[in-house]
């Protein structure tokens, strides 16, 4: 009986390291957020993690979240599964498949939502916005790429992104995918762009 317990004690034992094990595992694989902004006094390049991917019929969706002063912020983002280049072998820029409306598709995906678009105006001091749009918001968009977007292999891919396109003034702002390092970045053209981007974002 002494040498039954024995062993039962020790198959415990390893069950518990093993459990200690798993658990450590999984908080290693977990990938920390960053803060959006690395200088909020220039809030020139805004990035967020993509955290979550889904493969759907016709399209890629993630879920893109990063940091604002410690809260967590972020929404849905979806980009259709053909992403045709926009520049031509030569340099050229292909008018027929380089500009494209749905090709990116922002979604609210909660309060996050509402957090970070307050988070964008405050930086870019736009002030009267608190919520993110409860539809969603598809700027139009020029892929400034020479070969197909493929969400599969390790690239970093650039756009550009005219946000109320029709307006006097569109929103443009250059957006990066980065299928490698998991992430996305808007990187502002030009501060005049600020409000009408914002706004297209949220109310």
């Amino acid at each position: 009986m002494k040498h039954i317990s024995i062993l039962s004690l020790a198959a415990i034992l390893l069950a518990s390291c093993g459990n200690t094990s798993n658990s450590g595992d999984k908080k290693s694989d977990a990938i920390p957020l960053f803060e959006i902004v690395n200088n909020p006094e220039h809030p020139k390049h805004v990035a967020l993690r993509l955290v979550g991917r889904t493969d759907n019929d016709t399209s890629v969706s993630y879920v893109a979240q990063g940091l604002y002063k410690g809260d967590t912020v972020g929404f849905h983002i979806e980009l259709n599964h053909q992403i045709a280049a926009g520049i031509n072998p030569d340099g050229s820029v292909n008018n027929e498949t380089g500009f494209t409306t749905g090709l990116i598709t922002f979604t609210r995906s909660g309060p996050e939502s509402d957090r970070f678009v307050a988070a964008l105006g405050a930086l870019w001091n736009v002030g009267d916005v608190t919520q993110m749009k409860p539809g969603p918001v598809e700027p139009l968009v020029f892929s400034s790429n020479r070969a197909a977007v493929d969400h599969d292999k390790p690239f970093t891919y650039s756009f550009k992104l005219f946000f109320a396109p029709d307006a006097k003034v569109p929103g443009e702002v250059f957006f990066t995918y980065d299928t490698y390092k998991k992430t996305i970045e808007f990187q502002e053209k030009d501060t005049q762009y600020r409000s009408q981007i914002v706004h297209s974002l949220g109310d």
